[in-house]
């Protein structure tokens, strides 16, 4: 065997795995990637740097808007399997504190996240489900 033959073999080895990556780590997010209704605000949940991450896009209360449109409030979630994501934080935008946060997406197309300080037993589950930002009036 010559050294171009060698190279050849390991540069379509190189591909092959490099197709596999980019087939499987963007559907590890895309999941949850999109507009998501929680209580009385709309988040937009998107992909940053290899994680979840989550900003204000609507807000109910008109009063609310210029403080809190655009922040962002979720970060730092990280894929732990297609449906599931731990790691992360969230800011509760009224009254500034950080909690922790893991989140499931469940079958039935809804996402439910752990929000909990210390320990995920003491927390409280959200059930965020999916919107269609354009029915909104007063988008941030």
């Amino acid at each position: 065997m010559n050294i171009g033959t060698v190279a050849r073999s390991n540069i379509a080895c190189l591909l092959i795995v490099a197709s596999l990556i980019v087939r499987v780590e963007p559907s590890m997010a895309s999941s949850v990637d999109g507009t998501w209704i929680i209580r009385d605000l709309v988040l937009n949940i998107y992909d940053c740097e290899a994680k979840v991450c989550g900003r204000i896009v609507w807000i109910r209360d008109p009063a609310r808007r210029p403080s809190q449109c655009g922040m962002i409030i979720v970060w730092g979630l990280e894929a732990t399997s297609p449906n599931e994501w731990t790691g992360g934080s969230i800011l509760d935008p009224d009254d500034n504190k950080t909690y922790r946060l893991s989140a499931m997406f469940e079958t039935d197309g809804t996402l439910h996240a752990r929000v909990f300080r210390g320990t995920p037993l003491f927390g409280e589950t959200e059930i965020l489900r999916r919107i269609d930002l354009h029915s909104l009036d007063g988008l941030c």
